[in-house]
């Protein structure tokens, strides 16, 4: 009988810690879908994330973005900002795969060649910005 009792209680300690680690690893799945970002009621001012359009730039990298007239001025902080803060104008929106997220291809004025891509999630209040920018 006491067998019987210390299997089925290491049977059950097992399990539960097995489903302890299934259930967190699923929660951070969950979490990470999520893309949190911070956007003003006018929409003229929000968090995004940007990646230089190079080959070798597979890097996200968050960014605080100001609109003012047809100008996105970027900053940010950290060394991987040097390369993609300043002035930028939104050149077109591009296609993405994902639905829950959009993409616009952004260009600087001096230097058509430097490229990127800002993304923001598609419900965000900051598209409807950028989608007016993109066409004008």
């Amino acid at each position: 009988m006491t067998n019987y009792w210390v299997v089925t209680t290491g049977l059950i300690n097992a399990i539960s810690v097995v489903a302890f680690f299934v259930v967190g690893f699923g929660l951070l799945r969950l979490i990470n879908r999520f893309e949190t970002q911070w956007v003003s009621r006018d929409g003229l001012k929000f968090t995004a994330k940007v990646s230089l359009d190079n080959e070798n730039s597979e890097k996200w990298i968050d960014v605080r973005v100001q609109v003012d007239g047809d100008w996105l001025f970027i900053s940010g902080r950290g060394r991987k900002i040097k390369l993609i803060r300043g002035k930028w104008r939104v050149a077109y929106s591009a296609d993405s795969n994902d639905a829950r997220k959009r993409q616009f291809v952004i260009s600087r004025p001096d230097d058509p060649k430097a490229s990127a891509v800002l993304r923001v999630p598609a419900t965000s209040r900051c598209v409807a910005t950028l989608e007016a920018l993109a066409s004008s």
